[in-house]
This record gives structure tokens, C-alpha cells and sequence, in this order.
């Protein structure tokens, strides 16, 4: 490979990995890798954007009987990550241009007035951008270290100091320093979608453990499970059958935690000595993923040792939930069972690796599409028989089943078979049965199950949340059931609105119509660049003065426009100043305070 292609060399390299599946790792195992260190953000975000356009860029390619494939030697190519990824440059990235040189983009530009006719032919015929998704920063705070209105203060500190877009666009900086409360989960802000570039596992604040960036959906099955029911029960201990990484446990412990606080002031009014009210054993069979766990737990879940009081403490287990005995007497306190089972991913719609399962989704290979279809069947056979192991422990009266899938066969057709299957084989009384409940917490959520589909009633698939990433739920696609036994009961009737007190507005939207401006709708064929006044009829003087006034027009529209990207500057650093100007006076203000105190 000559030097002239290197801009582009380890952006390739990763995207043959991913084609290869070579290790079956995702894309944040092979790109933060630690012999991947040299400028690791811009592959990634290089590869993210080559792979989300895959799917788009084999159609063209395989379109009038591989009529392109076979122009520039597709199939010719051994480095076909790297041909993916120039195509991509050229196609689809803000400048529509491939840097450097080389065999292979000579191959490529050779044909490059063919390849933008058909992009523009097939985004005619499917729509531009449909597969690019924009969610907003999802960023939960971990209340067992910190406040949300502690944090509030803290990201817009860092968001207004760290913003560095285009000035000329001064609403879009405006809108980089707004949060919102999510309507939903509490203690769930809402960014700004361009704030992921200013907020990453390096922050400081990520890095402690004080936040944590977690998509909306994947909240739901903590939140159901602990807040499913207004009845929810406090003091008892709980179960995520599969923990790994560890998100969904540690939202689940900051939850229960929430729950427990009002007992433990109570013990301490008492004068009693507080402890951990519950235990969450966080199950983990894979060794590797169990590091990442335990790691997870002690970063983000306080403990007696680190001089922090917490009611609730988290203890993994390394082994697997299937062999786990219902009966022991460990488990004997069991209430809750958090079920999160492996799947196949179709509802993560802004994920790479997503992105490469729809690559192989629009390939014609009648053979692929099979495999596909074993694979989620099997997927849905372990799902199954997962929850139905949560369901035989004796002491266990809530249990949340939920996917990252979209696909039937993983979510209504389980809880369909479940329901079923338990019912046929149950013994005891009529209280022990299981049964769906709609969650309390999530009432004024929307979008519901499939009716019909494993057999459910209309009122069943009513009780069940859905997630739909490409239909404007600004999520990632989530499944979320919640299943009680009848003994539980129904609690009083409580509001699904989440406590607000740190002040911010609820978010209604506010990101939803924001773009990726990173990429310009707009396609010109670059290779087509004629100045105005040449392009006119030199032996006509009425259109050389035409050009010629055109070209003054211009001109002064380029005054006008750097004018106003001077003033939107200007305005920009104003309210950064501003902004840093209050949390100082804020800071003082504490501080003032404290030396009152003192004295």
C-alpha cells in the first residue's frame, strides 16, 4: 500500500475486521484496543460513518447486475475495508473528496460521475439519510456518589468551556448548553446530540463514575423493576441474572438504593447503626465480561471501605444464572429478578455493528438470510428458557424480561410461550401464578406490544413497552416486560411524572429536528468546478458583465456572511463568559456560606 493511502489505512484495517468478524468482537473491542492508540476518536468516528452507509453503498454497487462492483474491480480489491472506506469520503462525508493517492482511488474517481448518479438515483427512489440516526446524549447520574443538580452545574460548566463548533451557527451553540430532564427515568439529562464529541469515557467525571452515558431505553428494565408497581418492596435482595457490563445493575442498585434511604434516616433517627438494606447478586458466566463487571460495580457502587454509606450492595457472581439453585438458601430474600439475556441487537439502530447486520441483511444470499433466522431462533430458545428459570424461584414475585431486539421471535413470542408453559406445569395456588402488569413508571409511555403475536391478548400487549429507534422514539429499539406474581397486589395509584428538583425544563423534543451537519445534504460532483465569467460567452461583453456583476455579488455576500459569523462569534463567547461567570458567583457563594458557618 503506497503512503498516499494512508489517511485511510487503519480506518480500513478496522472495517475488514468487522467484515471478518474475525474474534467475534464489536467495534469498541477492536478500536480501543491498546495497540489501536494513535489517533483511535477520528478511526472511530471514520469507521461509524463508513459502516452506517455499507448497507447504501452495496446497493449501488450490486445495482443492474453488479454493473459498478465489477467497474472498479470490487471484487478485485484485497483490501476491501479500505475501498469501503474511500467510497465513503467520496460519497457521503462533508467534503465528498478522497485524500491522497493511490491505486485504489484512481479505480474509484475513474468512475466517479457513475457512482454519485446512482447515489442520487437511489436516494430518490429510498429517501437520504434514512439510516442515520441522531439521538440526543443520554447521561445518567449516579445518585449513590452525587446530585443531579450537583451535576447539572458541573456539564454546563464543561459543555460551555469545551464547545468548540462552527460560531456561525449561533442557535445550534445555544442549544449545546441546554439540558433537559428526561420525561421518564429520574435523574436522566438530556444533551445535546454534538455533546457525545465533548463527553467521553476520558471525562473526569465519567471516569469517576459520577455519570453515566447510557442510552434511554436500557433504563427501562431497572426502572420497571424497581418502580414497576407502587407497592414496591423495600429491604429484600435481588438478582440480574445477566449483569455484564453492568449498567443495568448499578441503575438497578442506585434505584433500590432510593427506595431503602427512607428506612435507613429512620434507623438513624433511631439511633441504630445503618448497613446495606439489600444485596444485588450480579451474575456473569463469562470470565472476561466478569473483570468488566466487577470493575463496574467498584467504580460506580460506594461501599462501607470507601467511607460512603450505601443501603445496597452489589456482589457478582461469576458463574452462570442457568445452574444458579432457585432454592438456596442465598437467595432465600430474593424478591426482584432483573432478566436481560443476550440477543441479537436489531433495535440498536445507531450502533456499527447494527449497521454491518443490515449489510448482510441486503445481500441477496438466500444462505445469510437463514443463518439469520437460526441464530435469532436460537437466541429465543436460550431467552426462553432463561425466564422460565427466573420464574421457579420460590421467593421471587417481580421479574423484568427485556431485549435490545425488535424481533417478535425474541420478545412477545418468549413471554408468549412463557406465560404458557408455566401456566401448564404450575403448581401451588392460584396467587403463585405469574401474570403481566403494565409498569406504573412507565404509563405515559406510548408505544406498546403486539397484540396477537405468541398468543397474547390485546390487554396483555398492552402491559408491555416497546422501543422503536426509527420512528421517532430518540431511542435505541428496547423491549421491556414486567411480569408479578398475583400475591403482590396493586399498589395505590401513583404519577409516572419524574421528580424534577433540580430545576430544568422537561425535555418535549427539543433535539428531535437537529441534523448530522457534519455532512451536507447537498451533492455536487466536485470534479465540475467552472469559474462563472469563463463559463459565459467570451465573444458576448453583456455576459462578461454579467459574470463579472455575478462575481461582485458574491463577493459581497462573503463580506456579509464572515460579518455575521464574526458577530454570532462574539455572542457565542459572551454567553460562555456568562455562563462561567455564574458558577464562579455560585462557588463564591458556597463558599461565603461555609466561612459563616465556620465562624
Amino acid at each position: 500500500m503506497s503512503k498516499a493511502s494512508s489517511p485511510y489505512q487503519e480506518a480500513g484495517n478496522v472495517v475488514n475486521e468487522l467484515l471478518s468478524k474475525s474474534g467475534g468482537r464489536g467495534l469498541k473491542s477492536i478500536i480501543f484496543a491498546k495497540n489501536r492508540s494513535k489517533g483511535v476518536k477520528a478511526t472511530y468516528a471514520t469507521v461509524c460513518k463508513c459502516m452506517q452507509h455499507i448497507p447504501t453503498m452495496n446497493a449501488i454497487l450490486n445495482d443492474d447486475a453488479g454493473k459498478l462492483r465489477k467497474a472498479i474491480k470490487f471484487d478485485d480489491v484485497h483490501n476491501k475495508g479500505l475501498m469501503y472506506v474511500m467510497l465513503y469520503e467520496l460519497l457521503f462525508s462533508k467534503y465528498r473528496s478522497i485524500r491522497g493517492g493511490g491505486k485504489l482511488k484512481r479505480m474509484i474517481i475513474k468512475y466517479e460521475k457513475e457512482l454519485r448518479k446512482s447515489i442520487d438515483a437511489y436516494e430518490e427512489k429510498h429517501g437520504a439519510g434514512d439510516r442515520a440516526v441522531n439521538f440526543p446524549r443520554y447521561v445518567r447520574v449516579n445518585v449513590m456518589q452525587t446530585s443531579t443538580s450537583a451535576m447539572v452545574k458541573t456539564l454546563q460548566e464543561i459543555i460551555g468551556e469545551r464547545a468548540t463548533d462552527d460560531a456561525s451557527n449561533g442557535e445550534r451553540d445555544n442549544m449545546m448548553i441546554s439540558f433537559f430532564a428526561d420525561a421518564h427515568v429520574p435523574d436522566l439529562l438530556v444533551l445535546h446530540p454534538l455533546a457525545s464529541s465533548l463527553l467521553h469515557r476520558d471525562t473526569e467525571i465519567v471516569k469517576s463514575g459520577k455519570i453515566i452515558l447510557q442510552d434511554k431505553s436500557s433504563c427501562f428494565s431497572a426502572l420497571a423493576l424497581a418502580r414497576g408497581n407502587a407497592n414496591a418492596p423495600m429491604n429484600c435482595d435481588w438478582i440480574d441474572a445477566c449483569a455484564a457490563p453492568g449498567n443495568k445493575t448499578t441503575h438497578l442498585a442506585a434505584l433500590v438504593s432510593t427506595l431503602n434511604n427512607d428506612t435507613l434516616m429512620s434507623n438513624k433517627k433511631k439511633g441504630k447503626k445503618p448497613k446495606p438494606r439489600s444485596t444485588i447478586f450480579a451474575f456473569e458466566r463469562s470470565s472476561i465480561r466478569f473483570k468488566i463487571l466487577k470493575s463496574r460495580i467498584e467504580t460506580l457502587v460506594p461501599t462501607p471501605e470507601s467511607g460512603t454509606q450505601a443501603s445496597v450492595a452489589v456482589e457478582p457472581l461469576l458463574g452462570d444464572f442457568l445452574k444458579s439453585d432457585p432454592k438456596d438458601p442465598q437467595f432465600s430474600n430474593v424478591r426482584g429478578i432483573l432478566l436481560d439475556p443476550s440477543c441479537s441487537g436489531s433495535g440498536i439502530v445507531n450502533s456499527p455493528d447494527r449497521w454491518l447486520e443490515d449489510a448482510a441483511a441486503d445481500d441477496n444470499d438466500e444462505a445469510k438470510h437463514e443463518d439469520k433466522a437460526k441464530r435469532i431462533q436460537s437466541l429465543a430458545n436460550f431467552q426462553l428458557v432463561a425466564l422460565k428459570h427466573a420464574m421457579s424461584f420460590p421467593s421471587v414475585d417481580r421479574i423484568v424480561y427485556s431485549t435490545c431486539s425488535v424481533n417478535d421471535e425474541e420478545n412477545e413470542v418468549v413471554v408468549g410461550k412463557a406465560l404458557s408453559e408455566i401456566f401448564e406445569s404450575k403448581k401451588g395456588s392460584d396467587e403463585d401464578a405469574w401474570q403481566l402488569v403494565a409498569p406504573a413508571c412507565l404509563s405515559n409511555w406510548p408505544r406498546r406490544g403486539r397484540a396477537g403475536i405468541g398468543g397474547l391478548t390485546e390487554n396483555q400487549a398492552k402491559c408491555l413497552i416497546r422501543c422503536d429507534g426509527l420512528n421517532g422514539d430518540e431511542t435505541n429499539g428496547f423491549f421491556v416486560c414486567y411480569f408479578e406474581r398475583k400475591r403482590v397486589g396493586v399498589g395505590s395509584e401513583k404519577s409516572s411524572a419524574v421528580n424534577n428538583s433540580y430545576g430544568l425544563k422537561v425535555y418535549e423534543g427539543q433535539f428531535s429536528n437537529i441534523t448530522d451537519t457534519s455532512e451536507p445534504a447537498a451533492r455536487k460532483i466536485v470534479t465540475e468546478k467552472k469559474h462563472p465569467v469563463l463559463a459565459a460567452d467570451s465573444k458576448n461583453p453583456l455576459a462578461l458583465n454579467q459574470g463579472a456583476q455575478s462575481e461582485n455579488d458574491k463577493s459581497k455576500d462573503k463580506i456579509a456572511k464572515k460579518k455575521a459569523k464574526k458577530l454570532a462569534w462574539k455572542q457565542k463567547q459572551a454567553l460562555q463568559k456568562s455562563l462561567r461567570l455564574r458558577v464562579k458567583k455560585g462557588k463564591k457563594t458556597a463558599n461565603s456560606e461555609n466561612e459563616k458557618v465556620i465562624m
